[in-house]
């Protein structure tokens, strides 16, 4: 059998889908998912003015935040504990994915960046998260606003599901 042969049988075989495919992915590794330049609703920005401490907290149907931050020049102290609303600890007894994350905006509400908060793991939707992070500030924030997103498993959501994914 000869080379060309072995090679137009192996494209036959679905070698051409795959090599296509190879070259399509590879052409996308660097396009990533962003919300830069998106805008947040003013109601959801916290404004971060310079020499400032404050505490407060941001209230969403699936979770509580009470954080504490100052900023100093371009740097953000912020510290907080994140809990689960009744709607999760009531109805799931796993949380096998959950992230924290914080919007730097500009004056009008414009996403400069965002940045994922490290948190400890927690499968317990009852346990509390504590989080603390020294964050370099993007040139022109005036504002941040929480983001989060999870999966919450093993009970009954309010359509009769085992998981909800949540955001």
């Amino acid at each position: 059998m000869s080379k060309a042969w072995s090679i137009a049988e192996w494209m036959k075989r679905g070698g051409l889908l795959l090599a296509a495919s190879s070259i399509v992915l590879t052409g996308c590794q660097g396009v990533l998912l962003t919300y830069k330049g998106a805008k947040v609703r003013d109601a959801y920005l916290i404004a971060l003015t310079d020499g400032t401490q404050k505490s407060a907290s941001y209230q969403s149907p699936e979770l509580t935040i009470e954080y504490q931050w100052e900023r100093s020049g371009n740097e953000l102290q912020l510290s907080g504990l994140a809990k689960f609303t009744p709607r999760i600890r009531n109805n799931f007894n796993m949380i096998p994915s959950f992230l924290l994350s914080v919007f730097f905006t500009d004056a009008q509400g414009r996403i400069l960046e965002d940045r994922g908060i490290p948190t400890p793991g927690s499968d317990d939707p009852n346990n509390q998260i504590r989080f603390s992070e020294k964050l370099l500030l993007p040139p022109g924030t005036a504002n941040m606003a929480f983001s989060y997103s999870g999966q919450a498993c093993g009970g009954g959501g309010a359509d009769g599901s085992e998981d909800m994914y949540f955001w």
